[in-house]
């Protein structure tokens, strides 16, 4: 089956808050918009190079694309199937991976490394960065010219700050459980203490079916000093870690959205919040989408690797281990320091 796209400028425009740049003008006003805001994490970016393609994250392309519905198997129990058995890969070794510095392997540390490495996940990568969501956006772009639609690529925004009750980080829910635990076990109820614990160690599983529930959220990305969580007395040693997997989300300033839905893309969770929902504290405006005409391509491109320090590119954002290994020893041997 194939995989739903937008047919026109037109027809996408209904389910996003839409603004198309044509020139170069435009777009330096864009630019210049988010510059002033770069490290600014209430704000976050997605690009992609072609503005036909709806947001649907790999699990739902699969789901959709394969029909893999006609397995017998629901998408909760598609996606808990890929975790358990990426745990299990090789006696065993990703659990190892994670046990080697001191963290339990949870489900969403699990999904975290799978949508590094491409696996199909209910995730879709944004970035706090606005340059980096331009890289995307160009990066291997095609000028076809077939539809007007196909003439352009998109940058997409959400504006975190303003819907935190309706589209929050998971580090909310997970200190929410985390303050009630703490909460329970340090009650005047000793009798039933042995349940508490029980409670605990269930929701430090971290289980898929724990938040698959939660549809929609998005897990931050990387700090230099980790995701602050709160602690609970009794387990001072409680961490969870699921955004460092690789080095790829440092310099890619990158961070996940998570929507469990099976068939609808993340623009139609909020299109459906905006012109359904009665309830203002459920509301959800629609996603901001920039559609850039792709002949400025080449001039984004010169603004994101020109007169900079570091350039913006396919070496910065993907970087290798065999890379900073041999540029140590190049660096040496051309006697710097």
């Amino acid at each position: 089956m194939k995989i739903p796209i937008y047919s026109s400028l037109k027809e996408k425009s209904i389910k996003f808050d839409t603004e198309n740049i044509n020139n170069k003008e435009e777009l330096d006003i864009l630019i210049k918009l988010f510059n002033s805001n770069i490290d600014d994490q209430k704000y976050i970016f997605r690009g992609v190079t072609e503005a036909k393609y709806k947001l649907f994250n790999s699990a739902q392309r699969h789901w959709i694309g394969e029909e893999l519905n006609k397995l017998g198997k629901s998408y909760q129990e598609f996606i808990q199937t890929i975790i358990n058995n990426s745990k299990k890969y090789h006696d065993g070794l990703l659990t190892k991976f994670y046990d080697s510095f001191g963290h339990v392997a949870y489900d969403l540390s699990i999904l975290s490394f799978l949508q590094h490495y491409k696996a199909p996940t209910p995730l879709l990568d944004f970035t706090y960065n606005f340059d980096s969501a331009l890289f995307f956006a160009t990066d291997g772009l095609i000028h076809t010219n077939s539809n007007e639609i196909d003439n352009y690529f998109s940058i997409y925004f959400i504006n975190t700050s303003t819907i935190t009750n309706q589209f929050p980080s998971i580090i909310t829910f997970i200190n929410s459980s985390l303050s009630t635990l703490n909460d329970l076990l340090n009650s005047p109820r000793r009798g039933r203490k042995h349940f508490y614990f029980s409670e605990l160690r269930q929701f430090e599983s971290l289980q898929y079916k724990a938040f698959h529930n939660k549809k929609l959220f998005y897990l931050p990305g990387y700090t230099p000093l980790g995701i602050m969580l709160k602690k609970i007395d009794s387990e001072p040693d409680f961490k969870l870690i699921y955004n460092q997997q690789n080095l790829n989300i440092i310099n890619q300033k990158g961070l996940f959205v998570f929507n469990s839905d099976p068939l609808l893309p993340l623009e139609e969770i909020f299109f459906k919040k905006n012109s359904i929902e009665i309830n203002p504290e459920n509301f959800l405006p629609k996603i901001k989408c920039w559609n850039i005409h792709k002949s400025l391509n080449e001039y984004i491109i010169h603004y994101l690797t020109n007169s900079r320090k570091i350039p913006i590119n396919r070496e910065f954002m993907f970087p290798q281990e065999e890379n900073i290994a041999q540029s140590a020893f190049k660096q040496f041997k051309n006697f710097e320091s």
